[in-house]
């Protein structure tokens, strides 16, 4: 009795270490992005089994990006103590990245059943996620870009499946732009960490030339945020939405330029989430 205890309590803290590897909750964001981007297409809230398969994929993509960027970040996170399941020991360095590749061709299996250029936008950021991880998670300058951009492509992924429209590009470019002030704002907060062992804009620029930088990437959100009105889509909802997000933001630079970094970060965040809800109201 008390063995099936032990072996139960074991494998429910393994299923953890797999559910933790995948970081869910970056992978519902994703899955935000395509179901926007698919229903987008359609002009109003869509549901059928061709989205159902999307959003399975992206969420796998992104799960195996997830699962891979531990694996190479493994003796960093060691050092640093992290709580991350490949360091406790949890899920095994081996089984983490067997885990990770069943996840990216799984997902391009799935996507494989959708149109021909969704199934190469999943194939080409399954390659890229793997590179970012192996090769270029040092160089983290390069690498928020791409992060950022995969982002964005989570609205074109979802459209993709039907067709690419201008709206979705109107509302994908934002949100590049945004996610990658939001990366360099956690750059400058976490520093002292990756010091040593990734280079950064904030190794390899001044303080404010890095913040100049960053407002740069705020301003091009704000702007490009209201492209979908300047064009005519949508009614009075988004604008007003999309003014709340960029009022948020302009808070996040003000604290960036008071060297508070994670408040920055946190209402980037709260930005980012109005500005879903503006892109939501496009389909009422």
């Amino acid at each position: 009795m008390i063995q099936t205890k032990t072996n139960s309590r074991n494998f429910k803290e393994i299923l953890g270490g797999f559910v933790q590897l995948v970081r869910p909750l970056n992978a519902i964001m994703s899955m935000i992005g395509v179901f926007i981007g698919y229903s987008l297409v359609y002009g109003g809230f869509h549901f059928d089994i061709s989205l159902l398969y999307a959003l399975l994929a992206v969420f796998c993509i992104s799960g195996g990006g997830q699962a891979i960027n531990d694996y190479f970040d493994y003796e960093i996170d060691r050092k640093q103590k992290t709580n991350r399941p490949l360091v406790k020991g949890v899920v095994s360095r081996k089984t983490g990245i067997i885990f990770s590749f069943a996840l990216f061709a799984l997902g391009m299996v799935l996507a494989s059943y959708l149109s021909e250029l969704a199934f190469w936008i999943a194939v080409f950021f399954s390659i890229l996620l793997i590179l970012y991880s192996a090769l270029m998670q040092k160089i983290k300058f390069v690498g928020i870009v791409i992060v950022s951009l995969g982002v964005a492509f989570t609205f074109v992924f979802g459209a993709s499946v039907v067709a690419i429209t201008p709206l979705v590009l109107m509302i994908a470019i934002p949100a590049f732009f945004a996610n990658w002030a939001r990366e360099i704002v956690k750059d400058i907060e976490d520093a002292a960490e990756d010091k040593g062992h990734k280079i950064t804009l904030p190794q390899l620029l001044k303080k404010n030339q890095v913040q100049w930088f960053t407002f740069a990437l705020f301003g091009a959100a704000i702007v490009t945020g209201y492209l979908p009105t300047i064009f005519g889509f949508g009614d009075w909802k988004y604008p007003v939405l999309v003014t709340f997000s960029n009022i948020v933001f302009i808070l996040a630079a003000h604290q960036l330029m008071k060297n508070n970094a994670r408040k920055s970060q946190s209402n980037i965040k709260k930005g980012m989430m109005v500005g879903l809800l503006a892109q939501l109201s496009l389909m009422i």
